[in-house]
């Protein structure tokens, strides 16, 4: 009997949380034929790693980050690609995606809907007409998904306070990485400037908090190393926020690396001053590494950092506390060492087998395997 059809639908396929997730789940669960959909942006690296892993792929350029104007048309267009291959199973990705992608499963009649919460897209730094908006569409589409599989507890309980779906049809699915990966790393022999190396990783857009962590930077009175390891559509504007502060010695523009084991294996520790995330990669990664980390107190980073274990939680914008607890812990090499241990042990929760392996509960239980 030939295996099931699974179809998955990512807004972007681009470096981040839900990409990161999105390819081991795509080419790891056994047992089923496996397609992505992806929209409109998209990095040539991680298509050619799902081709090369066997797994098939189509671009869909009508689904774009939130573009209402062409969603409509994203919508038919997926319906009727799902509607062809007959797929038993559709399994969306982020909030664009997740709307368009149930929308259409709904048209084409597929029997099996799951859909992943990569993060939480209603949040003080963006438009509140945009939010309600959001909000609406997801109440609207929560009635045609089968489960929703939600990366931290606490977004389950925000979802539900803003009546999308009912508690039967949500897991929660931790990320997993591949642990060894980073606690094996050699320290890149690269990195830029001298003295305490403090460490983001991130996509340079909004809702990141650069502007809140230079601020924390211009209160630190000592040789800092900071930086930052990503690339996206902010990247001038930081260039020039950098050189209008005088910081030019201090804050460092990596790009993107291909080689983050490495980078965060030379750093001291790890920071994410988010206004807006998910349970990030990246947090899980650094403790991997034996990082410490300092990050603000949203979504499910606390269901990650445990303050005052393996790091601390700020209040988004808070560039006073931000400072004041990277200062303690470049003050305090014991305390530093230690959550750097406490993260480590913490971490082996977080293992890309373990995630594979909840996925494929999940599809083998809608589909009677």
């Amino acid at each position: 009997m030939a295996d099931p059809r699974a179809f998955h639908l990512v807004t972007r396929l681009i470096d981040g949380g839900a990409t990161n997730a999105l390819l081991p789940i795509a080419t790891e669960v056994e047992g089923y034929d496996v397609t992505v959909g992806y929209g409109a942006e998209f990095d040539r690296h991680n298509v050619a790693a799902l081709r090369e892993a066997g797994v098939r792929t189509e671009r869909f350029p009508l689904m774009r980050h939130y573009n209402p104007v062409t969603a409509v048309g994203a919508v038919v267009r997926v319906a009727r690609y799902v509607r062809r291959g007959d797929f038993d199973v559709v399994h969306t990705h982020s909030t664009e995606a997740g709307i368009i992608g149930r929308a259409a499963a709904r048209l084409a009649g597929t029997p099996n809907v799951v859909h992943t919460i990569h993060g939480v897209p209603f949040t003080d730094d963006r438009n509140v007409a945009l939010n309600r908006f959001v909000e609406r569409c997801e109440v609207a589409v929560a009635p045609w998904t089968d489960v929703m599989v939600s990366i931290a507890d606490v977004i389950t309980g925000e979802y539900l306070d803003r009546g999308i779906g009912v508690p039967d049809q949500y897991e929660t699915v931790h990320y997993g990485i591949d642990l060894d990966t980073f606690r094996q790393a050699d320290p890149a022999d690269d990195l830029p400037g001298s003295g305490d190396r403090i460490l983001m990783v991130a996509r340079l857009a909004e809702g990141k908090g650069f502007d809140v962590l230079f601020d924390a930077v211009e209160r630190l009175d000592r040789d800092l190393s900071v930086l930052i390891a990503g690339d996206g559509p902010l990247r001038e504007d930081l260039e020039r926020d950098v050189a209008a502060r005088g910081l030019d010695d201090t804050v460092h523009l990596l790009g993107y690396r291909d080689d983050i084991p490495s980078v965060m294996a030379g750093s001291d520790l790890l920071v994410l001053p988010s206004f807006r995330e998910g349970t990030p990669f990246v947090i899980v990664e650094a403790m991997a590494s034996g990082l410490p980390v300092v990050a603000t107190d949203v979504a499910g980073i606390p269901e990650l950092v445990e303050d005052g274990t393996t790091g601390y939680l700020v209040p988004p914008g808070d560039d006073a506390e931000l400072a004041a607890n990277v200062a303690d812990l470049l003050d305090d090499d014991e305390r530093r060492r230690t959550f750097g241990r406490n993260g480590s042990d913490r971490a082996d929760h977080f293992r890309t087998e373990r995630m594979v392996d909840d996925y494929r509960a999940i599809y083998d239980e809608l589909t009677g395997r």
